[in-house]
């Protein structure tokens, strides 16, 4: 065996002269593996250095725990599609087409493409992931940097994106969600609030016929409710101003009321006969009775209009009544009608309410994700063993790639290059040094 001192290494054993007579390949392996046993100490301290680094930064990477939700999509995001398929063979069966073929298929009347597909792009868009970060302050959770220094959106975005897995089974159209948290409750409640907002978000997506006829509705129903406000308001005004309430019954009231002002002014003036026959037309019971008859002549035309002043100045006289009734009555007719439209609208919106909800998209929850008894990683093992595979792959290579460069000639072109960057790189080192001195 040479020396180590001549920067050269031993191709065989000197002990060993009858591997001179074996090929060069088989001999340039021997020597190889001779080489690295002879650096055993060096593979065995870099080893034990690369395992012991190994498991403090296992110990020290925080632990992911990884929590599973499964959901598959509700019955009526695609009821009515895979119900035509049974009703057009029942047409079929039944002679309906001329012996026209009408065996179709859901998935080809959907273009291919099944509802999971429609609900992990609302999984995967920008809105719902922005709501989970709010919802749970991801933009400081994730790093733990306080609430005066929260990371962007954009970044929290990806980061999230990492620890969200979502996996769609096209023959089952079950989705899988997993995702990975440093705490195993939290793993569980962000899966859980991923279905709550894509329920959410389906339903604001959902243009279906109930939906737009309940958005119709409600705006119609909105301005009916004006419209009636309006009408009961200027009603209400004009009854009011007029002190009308209903022209009929208070017509009726009044004609009662004159027959009995009447009467009395029929008995007064019988009684004012009979008493001017015995009395002078100075005695008091004269007088009075015959201002008594003037003070019901006076409320008896003030009743019917034949004075410019009633006698009663807070009721409308009989002969405007029916001027006043016809005004109150068309107001009268146009309330009832915007009432009857808006119990009619409300009875509407309510049935598209009901017809809509049976048709919002949403999922049905198949296994609820519940916080892993478990962590997912770091796998500390696999760390120290890949750790440790590798530090063994760099040191044979460092071994291996020195002996090669300390055989080379000192004259070789590849050495002068590398001194003269050597020098240059000692060179720049050096100015920088005495600019900053």
């Amino acid at each position: 065996m040479e020396g180590r001192g001549a920067s050269t290494v031993p191709i065989y054993p000197p002990s060993l002269p009858e591997m001179e007579q074996r090929p060069a390949e088989e001999q340039g392996k021997i020597a190889k593996l001779w080489l690295l046993w002879n650096e055993r100490r060096l593979f065995w301290r870099v080893a034990w250095k690369t395992l012991a680094l190994a498991v403090v930064v296992s110990f020290l990477l925080p632990k992911h725990y990884e929590a599973t939700i499964k959901v598959v999509p509700g019955e009526n995001s695609s009821s009515g599609m895979m119900g035509l398929p049974g009703k057009l063979a029942h047409m079929e069966n039944s002679g309906v087409g001329n012996g026209i073929s009408l065996a179709l298929d859901a998935t080809g009347l959907l273009g291919g493409k099944t509802p999971t597909a429609f609900y992990v792009e609302i999984l995967k868009s920008r809105s719902l992931e922005d709501s989970i970060i709010d919802r749970f302050n991801l933009r400081v959770r994730y790093w733990k940097t306080g609430s005066w220094w929260p990371r962007s959106y954009y970044t929290t975005r990806k980061k999230l994106s990492s620890f969200t897995d979502i996996e769609e089974d096209k023959k089952s159209n079950v989705i899988t969600l997993t995702v990975t948290d440093y705490d195993p409750a939290t793993a569980a409640q962000i899966a859980n609030a991923y279905v709550t907002e894509l329920n959410r978000a389906a339903a604001g997506l959902n243009t279906g016929e109930a939906h737009r006829e309940r958005v119709f509705l409600e705006g119609r129903l909105r301005e009916a409710k004006q419209d009636l406000d309006q009408t009961a308001l200027a009603l209400s005004q004009y009854s009011s101003k007029n002190t009308i309430m209903d022209p009929q019954d208070q017509g009726r009231a009044m004609m009662d009321a004159a027959a009995r002002v009447q009467g009395e002014i029929i008995a007064a003036e019988a009684e004012l006969k009979g008493l001017e026959q015995i009395y002078s037309d100075d005695n008091v019971r004269v007088r009075t009775l015959k201002a008594r008859i003037e003070t019901l002549q006076g409320k008896l035309h003030g009743m019917t209009g034949k004075q410019s002043q009633p006698a009663a100045p807070d009721y409308p006289s009989m002969t405007s009544l029916p001027i006043l009734g016809y005004r109150y009555s068309d107001l009268y007719r146009q309330t009832k009608i915007q009432e009857a439209i808006y119990e009619f609208l409300t009875q509407q919106y309510e049935t598209a309410k009901i017809d809509e909800a049976r048709e919002l998209p949403s999922v049905r929850v198949m296994d609820p994700a519940v916080p892993p008894e478990r962590k997912s990683s770091p796998h500390r093992i696999l760390i120290w063993i890949c750790s440790l595979f590798g530090a063994m792959v760099l040191t044979t290579c460092w071994v291996l790639g020195k002996n090669s460069w300390e055989r080379i000639s000192p004259d070789d072109s590849r050495r002068l290059l590398a001194a003269d960057v050597k020098e240059e790189i000692r060179r720049g080192i050096a100015k920088i040094r005495g600019r900053r001195t």
